[in-house]
């Protein structure tokens, strides 16, 4: 069976956890965009946000972003991001479920929407937002042993921060976050 067809078919079996239960001021949500070509290894899509953003910048995430209020649901936030970030449409992606929601430190309540495509993608990045796109082997991030963490306290409170590196790139934060609760999701 192919890797994308056994971790689908995992990840549709399974419930999802349960959400962060930190408040969060903003609604927002990513897409995990996998790609799966016949014969080829299946890779993830992210990318590392502009370097002047307020939120984040330089940092690697997934493409996505702030609700906006003409936005039917999460799930057409996600695309539209993706869309307006990196110039994919939303036609070309197939959704298969969402995550559980994550809160970020810049008060955002992020939801993760796995979508795979068999197309090859052409990018046009949105400058303003995206300094790069990075199109990364999937099996890294199915790998839970490669997920690290590191726990220290800010204003009072336990946290944990989750990071993996892949292909020279380290991935933090929020985003390792839902691709470690994806990798738990789909291959336990």
């Amino acid at each position: 069976m192919p890797v994308m067809q056994h971790y689908l078919q995992r990840f549709l079996l399974q419930l999802a956890n349960t959400d962060s239960q930190r408040s969060a001021k903003h609604a927002a949500a990513v897409l995990l965009p996998i790609i799966s070509q016949q014969g080829e290894e299946d890779r993830i899509v992210l990318t590392e946000r502009s370097a002047h953003l307020r939120h984040h910048p330089s940092q690697i995430s997934l493409p996505g972003g702030k609700q906006d209020p003409e936005d039917i649901n999460l799930a057409h936030t996600a695309l539209r991001e993706t869309e307006e970030e990196i110039g994919i449409p939303a036609h070309v992606f197939t959704l298969h479920g969402q995550l559980p929601r994550q809160t970020t430190v810049s008060n955002f309540a992020v939801r993760p929407f796995i979508a795979t495509t068999s197309e090859q993608l052409l990018f046009k990045l949105n400058q303003d937002e995206v300094a790069q796109v990075m199109v990364l082997p999937l099996r890294p991030f199915l790998q839970l042993t490669n997920y690290h963490s590191y726990r220290f306290t800010r204003n009072g409170h336990k946290e944990q921060v989750y990071f993996i590196k892949v292909d020279k790139h380290v991935i933090w934060g929020a985003t390792a976050k839902i691709l470690r609760d994806f990798a738990i999701q789909c291959c336990r």
